[in-house]
C-alpha cells in the first residue's frame, strides 16, 4: 500500500450544492495541505481512499497523490473523513503532506496475542482496555501495530504502556502508566458478593410500610379519642350557660 498512488482531479468548484453534484456522480470532494504548502481542494473516486481505510495500517498508510498539473506528486495520509451516518459512504476525505524525512505522531493500534493463564485456568475475564498508543517516528518506520503477549498473565495481571518492549524505530508517548490490558476476576465472583447486599435490604421495604401503616392507624385513633372528648365535654356543658 505504501507504493500506491491515487489519481485525483484539482477541484474549482466549491460549496455544498457542487459536493452534492459531485456525489451522485460517484465521486467525494477532498482537500490536501500540510509541508508549508498552499491546501488544494480535489476530487476522489472514494473506493481508492476506502482501499486504504480498510488495509492493515489503515489511515497510517502513506501513498502518493497525483493532482496533475503543476502540483508534483506528494507522500500523503489520510488525516481525517466522513461517512454518511445513514448510508455508511464515504463523503468527505482531508489528506495531509508527509516529509518522509521527518518525524510524525501517529496512533498505533495494540494488538493482543495469547491466551491468559488467568482466563484458561480459572475463568477471569481479560479487558483490553487501551487499544491505541501514540508513538513517534518517521514515515517510512511506522509500525502497523504493537503486539502484547497476555498468556502469562492471572487474575488481577495487568500489562502497561511501560511494559511494551522498547524499539529503535519509534517511541511511545503514551503515558507510561496507563494500562492496555488487565485479567478480572470472574463475573460469577462479583455476582455472589451481590447477593448477600440485596437479602440484607430486602426485608427493609415491608418493615417500612409496616410503620408507615402503624403510625396512620396511631393517627386516625388519636383523631377518634379526640372526637371523642369533644363530644363528652360537648354533653357535660350545661344547657343555658354561656
Amino acid at each position: 500500500m505504501k507504493n500506491m498512488v491515487v489519481e485525483v482531479q484539482p477541484r474549482t468548484q466549491l460549496g455544498k450544492n457542487e459536493s452534492r453534484r459531485l456525489r451522485h456522480a460517484g465521486l467525494i470532494p477532498g482537500i490536501v495541505y500540510g509541508a508549508g504548502r498552499d491546501a488544494v481542494p480535489f476530487t476522489v473516486d472514494p473506493r481508492k481512499l476506502l482501499d486504504i481505510v480498510h488495509s492493515d495500517s489503515g489511515v497510517n498508510t502513506i501513498f502518493e497523490l497525483n493532482l496533475g498539473g503543476p502540483e508534483p506528486r506528494a507522500h500523503v495520509m489520510i488525516r481525517e473523513y466522513q461517512v454518511d451516518p445513514v448510508k455508511g459512504r464515504l463523503i468527505h476525505a482531508d489528506l495531509v503532506r508527509i516529509q518522509m524525512d521527518e518525524e510524525l505522531e501517529v496512533d498505533v493500534p495494540v494488538q493482543v496475542t495469547g491466551e491468559a493463564a488467568g482466563v484458561k485456568l480459572d475463568g477471569g475475564i481479560l479487558d483490553h482496555v487501551t487499544r491505541e498508543v501514540r508513538v513517534a517516528c518517521l514515515p517510512g518506520d511506522i509500525p502497523e501495530h504493537i503486539t502484547i503477549d497476555v498468556a502469562p498473565l492471572k487474575i488481577g495481571d495487568a500489562i502497561r504502556v511501560a511494559d511494551l518492549p522498547k524499539s529503535d524505530r519509534y517511541r511511545v508517548l503514551t503515558e507510561p502508566d496507563v494500562t492496555l490490558v488487565v485479567v478480572a476476576p470472574p463475573a460469577k465472583e462479583e455476582a455472589a458478593a451481590v447477593v448477600p447486599e440485596v437479602a440484607a435490604a430486602a426485608p427493609a421495604e415491608p418493615e417500612v410500610i409496616k410503620k408507615g401503616k402503624a403510625a396512620a392507624e396511631t393517627a386516625e385513633g388519636g383523631e377518634a379519642e379526640e372526637e371523642g372528648e369533644g363530644r363528652k365535654k360537648d354533653a357535660k356543658k350545661p344547657e343555658g350557660k354561656k
